[in-house]
């Protein structure tokens, strides 16, 4: 950790890294990054107090954390997390789900911006994660959390709005719907279709599938 903080240039002070974040919010990413080979007893091999115990595993995070809070206001910073089951070292096993339930609920003490969920990306069917399939993911961690907990993953109008209205989530991430939806916002308003995906066209470059979806016109039908 030493080495991350020496690699901060020291005129990269608070003010300089709002700027850079500008009206958003700084997400701190678990989901299949470094923070979580750290988390992970497979993938982190380490001796010192990074490796060993899950506790121990743990403190990487909480490092990141309290020194990205040390520029940054904790209202303007979250952690996007989930329990994860992608195979090799990442195959569920029986700390798949303790290790997410210990970083979320210490988590709680920074009073953060938001935790956002994800739901489940890969077949959870069978143990140690079939629970948290589907809705089963927020109804299992929204006690944990007492901040504000954001869904995500596979949402659609009324999936969210059913997640909100049970108090499982206080607000709904929508991550695909929004790439042939620029406006999403004005059409789950105005109850209209979406638009499918050209996944043809996603991750390539030119105009094509980046900013050539049609906006919605009202004499479209509506649904619901």
């Amino acid at each position: 950790m030493n080495e991350l903080r020496r690699g901060i240039p020291p005129s990269q002070n608070g003010r300089e890294l709002e700027s850079l974040i500008g009206s958003s919010n700084a997400p701190i990413p678990l989901a299949n990054y470094l923070i979580s080979q750290f988390l992970n007893a497979a993938t982190n091999l380490r001796k010192d107090e990074y490796g060993g115990s899950l506790e121990s595993r743990s403190r990487f995070l909480f490092d990141v954390v309290e020194t990205v809070l040390t520029e940054v206001d904790a209202k303007r910073v979250g952690v996007k997390i989930s329990p994860m089951h992608e195979g090799s070292a990442f195959a569920a096993n029986d700390e798949t789900l303790p290790i997410p339930e210990y970083a979320i609920g210490k988590l709680n003490a920074y009073n953060l911006s938001h935790l956002l969920l994800m739901g489940n990306t890969t077949n959870f069917s069978g143990p140690p994660l079939e629970k948290l399939t589907d809705d089963g993911m927020f109804r299992h961690f929204r006690p944990i959390y007492k901040g504000t907990l954001i869904a995500n993953v596979n949402m659609h109008r009324e999936r969210g709005n059913q997640l909100i209205a049970e108090g499982l989530a206080d607000l709904i991430a929508f991550g695909r719907p929004y790439i042939a939806n620029p406006d999403l916002v004005q059409r789950f308003a105005a109850g209209a279709p979406l638009a499918e995906v050209n996944w043809e066209t996603v991750y390539a470059s030119g105009a094509p599938g980046y900013s050539d979806y049609p906006a919605y016109q009202s004499s479209q039908p509506t649904v619901g």
